[in-house]
């Protein structure tokens, strides 16, 4: 008896942790981003097969991330610093902000989604790829820029000597693979969108195209990259996977936003903008009507915001950002950190009177 008791504990320690994952993939919310169009008519049995092994796959990614870090940090510990130091922690923060606007567009369209640890694991996976993809464009662009860099900015690693185009190269790739993985586990939407805002920043930073040398184009580009971050968070849990199913509305007021937005990225290298012969806002304007210009674009973008969503009670928030925005852009010296804590701020406040009000 005890015998045959013990194989019933056993076998009931191990049932309750599958039908636990079992019952997590039948009700996850992104799962399907992980099956093929394809897979329609195979067994369950198949399906789940396929299922629990992207899940699985997500957990081993995030334990090799985790190892890799280890490992870089017991032995490249300086290098590993220059290169978390050179990640723009703020245009990180507004890229995982954009995936969480379409995470909660699509919530407000379809309200009876629902999420569990599994959907949580493809968010962190989702967001890891974008950073990943975005510290691919920050290693090939600080190689293509190094000359403005050196009037610029002489903080940046390869100007520092804290890296060199070798180490860059190869971070670079490292971060290319893993955006690539990263992106393919999260799902077949959310990999679409990651190869998109890739290909968007390549064509942007490194010639032969290299679209940041033409005025206003350039932020057309940005407007577009911040897009795709918003669809692929959409796109990662809503149950349609149909471009018609996403708010056009929306799409029009992200790109025209930040198109409007992104001009700020100008005004710290003016300098070396000027030397390297590049035309951007603050250049082709000058040194007086350059700076208000851009202000004013940034202005208007955070007045744009309540219009676009219809909740003029965000003009409490978007005026005073946007009268803020203007005077530390043409502030001198001019410092980009003031102008990410304003934007920061204002999503903060702007968040909380959505809740109150």
């Amino acid at each position: 008896m005890n015998a045959i008791g013990g194989q019933d504990m056993a076998g009931n320690y191990f049932k309750e942790p599958l039908t636990f994952i079992q019952k997590s993939i039948e009700n996850s919310a992104t799962i399907s981003n992980n099956l093929h169009n394809s897979l329609e008519y195979s067994s369950f049995v198949r399906l789940f097969e396929i299922a629990f092994n992207f899940l699985i796959g997500k957990v081993f990614f995030l334990i090799l991330t985790v190892a890799t870090f280890v490992w870089f940090r017991l032995n490249f510990k300086e290098k590993l610093r220059a290169v978390i130091k050179n990640s723009r922690p703020e245009r990180v923060t507004h890229y995982f902000l954009m995936i969480f606007v379409g995470l909660f567009a699509a919530y407000s369209i379809f309200p009876n989604i629902r999420l569990n640890w599994n959907d949580s694991l493809s968010v962190i996976v989702l967001c890891l790829s974008f950073y990943f993809s975005w510290m691919f464009a920050v290693s090939t662009n600080d190689i293509v820029d190094e000359e403005i860099d050196a009037v610029s900015d002489p903080t940046r690693p390869l100007i520092a000597n804290s890296l060199s185009k070798k180490d860059m190269k190869e971070s670079a790739t490292i971060f290319l693979v893993a955006t690539l993985i990263s992106g393919f586990l999260a799902g077949y939407t959310a990999f679409f969108f990651i190869l998109t805002f890739t290909a968007l920043y390549y064509i942007y930073s490194v010639p032969p195209t290299r679209f940041k040398t033409i005025p206003f184009f350039s932020s057309f580009i940005i407007g577009l990259c911040c897009l795709t971050a918003v669809l692929a968070g959409f796109f990662l849990i809503s149950p349609f996977k149909y471009v018609s199913v996403f708010p056009s509305k929306l799409a029009l007021a992200v790109v025209v936003i930040f198109f409007l937005g992104s001009h700020i990225r100008d005004m710290k290298d003016i300098e070396g903008d000027k030397k390297a012969g590049i035309k951007t806002v603050p250049i082709i304007f000058g040194d007086i009507w350059g700076p208000r210009v851009v202000g004013i674009f940034a202005s208007v973008s955070f007045l744009l915001i309540p219009i676009f969503m219809g909740s003029y009670v965000l003009f409490a928030s978007a005026i005073p950002a946007s009268l803020v925005v203007y005077y530390f852009i043409n502030r001198k010296p001019y410092f980009e950190k003031y102008i990410f804590r304003t934007y920061f701020a204002f999503i903060i406040a702007s968040f909380l009177l959505l809740i109150w009000i």
